[in-house]
Protein backbone atom coordinates (compact mmCIF):
# COMPACT_ATOMS: atom_id res chain seq x y z
CA UNK A 1 0.00 0.00 0.00
CA UNK A 2 2.74 2.55 0.78
CA UNK A 3 4.32 1.73 -2.50
CA UNK A 4 1.55 2.60 -4.12
CA UNK A 5 1.11 5.65 -2.35
CA UNK A 6 4.95 6.66 -3.33
CA UNK A 7 4.04 5.58 -6.96
CA UNK A 8 1.47 7.82 -7.05
CA UNK A 9 3.10 10.82 -5.80
CA UNK A 10 6.05 9.99 -7.77
CA UNK A 11 3.97 10.53 -10.44
CA UNK A 12 2.84 14.20 -9.74
CA UNK A 13 6.31 14.77 -9.80
CA UNK A 14 7.47 13.02 -13.36
CA UNK A 15 8.11 16.51 -14.92
CA UNK A 16 10.82 16.73 -13.15
CA UNK A 17 12.04 13.00 -14.24
CA UNK A 18 11.47 13.94 -17.81
CA UNK A 19 13.57 17.03 -17.50
CA UNK A 20 16.54 15.05 -17.18
CA UNK A 21 16.17 13.19 -20.67
CA UNK A 22 19.21 13.92 -21.85
CA UNK A 23 21.70 12.92 -18.95
CA UNK A 24 23.46 10.27 -19.66
CA UNK A 25 22.27 6.46 -19.30
CA UNK A 26 22.57 5.44 -15.88
CA UNK A 27 23.86 1.73 -15.43
CA UNK A 28 21.98 1.00 -11.69
CA UNK A 29 19.02 -0.24 -10.46
CA UNK A 30 16.16 1.92 -8.08
CA UNK A 31 17.03 0.65 -4.66
CA UNK A 32 14.84 2.06 -1.48
CA UNK A 33 14.86 1.71 1.83
CA UNK A 34 11.29 1.07 3.36
CA UNK A 35 10.48 1.71 6.77
CA UNK A 36 7.19 1.96 8.65
CA UNK A 37 7.80 5.37 8.94
CA UNK A 38 9.00 6.61 5.82
CA UNK A 39 10.31 5.71 2.28
CA UNK A 40 13.95 6.59 0.63
CA UNK A 41 14.28 5.41 -3.15
CA UNK A 42 17.19 5.88 -5.38
CA UNK A 43 16.31 6.01 -9.39
CA UNK A 44 19.57 6.10 -11.14
CA UNK A 45 18.43 7.08 -14.16
CA UNK A 46 18.17 11.13 -13.57
CA UNK A 47 20.23 10.43 -10.17
CA UNK A 48 16.64 11.56 -8.41
CA UNK A 49 16.48 10.79 -4.94
CA UNK A 50 12.69 10.98 -3.11
CA UNK A 51 11.86 10.74 0.76
CA UNK A 52 8.27 9.94 1.18
CA UNK A 53 7.20 10.56 5.37
CA UNK A 54 4.69 7.42 5.62
CA UNK A 55 3.97 8.32 9.80
CA UNK A 56 2.74 11.60 11.24
CA UNK A 57 4.54 11.49 14.36
CA UNK A 58 6.32 14.74 14.46
CA UNK A 59 9.68 13.19 13.39
CA UNK A 60 10.94 14.10 10.20
CA UNK A 61 12.71 11.62 7.47
CA UNK A 62 16.08 12.24 6.40
CA UNK A 63 17.55 10.64 3.24
CA UNK A 64 20.51 11.15 1.36
CA UNK A 65 22.70 9.40 -0.91
CA UNK A 66 26.13 7.42 -0.46
CA UNK A 67 29.27 6.64 -2.55
CA UNK A 68 31.70 3.88 -1.38
CA UNK A 69 35.06 5.39 -1.97
CA UNK A 70 38.53 4.84 -1.39
CA UNK A 71 39.12 5.22 2.53
CA UNK A 72 42.68 7.05 2.22
CA UNK A 73 45.43 8.16 -0.39
CA UNK A 74 46.22 4.49 -1.26
CA UNK A 75 42.73 2.80 -1.19
CA UNK A 76 43.19 0.43 1.36
CA UNK A 77 39.66 -0.10 1.96
CA UNK A 78 36.98 1.34 1.57
CA UNK A 79 34.00 3.13 3.14
CA UNK A 80 30.29 4.95 2.81
CA UNK A 81 30.01 8.90 2.46
CA UNK A 82 27.69 11.22 2.41
CA UNK A 83 27.42 12.87 -1.89
CA UNK A 84 25.94 15.92 -0.11
CA UNK A 85 23.48 17.32 2.66
CA UNK A 86 20.71 14.94 1.57
CA UNK A 87 16.66 15.30 1.29
CA UNK A 88 14.38 16.03 4.86
CA UNK A 89 10.33 15.52 4.64
CA UNK A 90 8.01 15.95 7.57
CA UNK A 91 5.16 15.13 5.81
CA UNK A 92 3.85 19.22 5.45
CA UNK A 93 6.68 20.12 3.22
CA UNK A 94 7.23 18.92 -0.11
CA UNK A 95 7.32 19.05 -3.99
CA UNK A 96 5.43 19.83 -6.70
CA UNK A 97 2.43 19.78 -3.59
CA UNK A 98 2.77 16.75 -2.56
CA UNK A 99 4.52 14.53 0.66
CA UNK A 100 7.23 13.17 -1.69
CA UNK A 101 10.73 15.57 -0.97
CA UNK A 102 12.57 14.75 -4.17
CA UNK A 103 16.30 15.65 -4.38
CA UNK A 104 18.82 15.41 -7.71
CA UNK A 105 21.97 14.59 -7.11
CA UNK A 106 23.36 15.24 -10.95
CA UNK A 107 26.55 12.53 -10.25
CA UNK A 108 28.95 10.84 -12.52
CA UNK A 109 28.01 8.05 -14.16
CA UNK A 110 28.83 4.18 -12.74
CA UNK A 111 29.21 5.65 -9.28
CA UNK A 112 28.64 2.51 -6.34
CA UNK A 113 25.70 4.49 -4.24
CA UNK A 114 22.76 3.59 -1.96
CA UNK A 115 20.08 5.19 -0.58
CA UNK A 116 19.76 5.47 3.42
CA UNK A 117 17.55 7.07 5.53
CA UNK A 118 16.77 8.03 9.71
CA UNK A 119 14.63 9.74 11.26
CA UNK A 120 15.05 13.11 13.51
CA UNK A 121 13.13 15.82 15.37
CA UNK A 122 14.73 19.38 15.69
CA UNK A 123 17.49 18.61 14.20
CA UNK A 124 18.40 15.92 16.36
CA UNK A 125 18.77 12.00 14.59
CA UNK A 126 16.34 9.61 16.72
CA UNK A 127 17.06 6.32 16.42
CA UNK A 128 19.01 4.22 13.48
CA UNK A 129 20.37 4.68 9.96
CA UNK A 130 18.37 2.21 7.37
CA UNK A 131 20.07 1.63 4.13
CA UNK A 132 19.52 0.24 1.00
CA UNK A 133 21.52 -2.31 -1.07
CA UNK A 134 23.93 -0.82 -3.41
CA UNK A 135 23.97 0.22 -6.98
CA UNK A 136 25.36 2.04 -9.58
CA UNK A 137 24.26 5.95 -10.51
Amino acid sequence: MRMAQLGLALAASAIMVVGAANSASASGSAVAVDKSWGITSFYPDGDWLYVYDTDADGYAVHGVLQSYVCANVNCDGYHWVDLRTGCNDDTKIGDDGTEVRHCNYDISENLTVRACEFRSSGGVPYGSWYCSASTKS
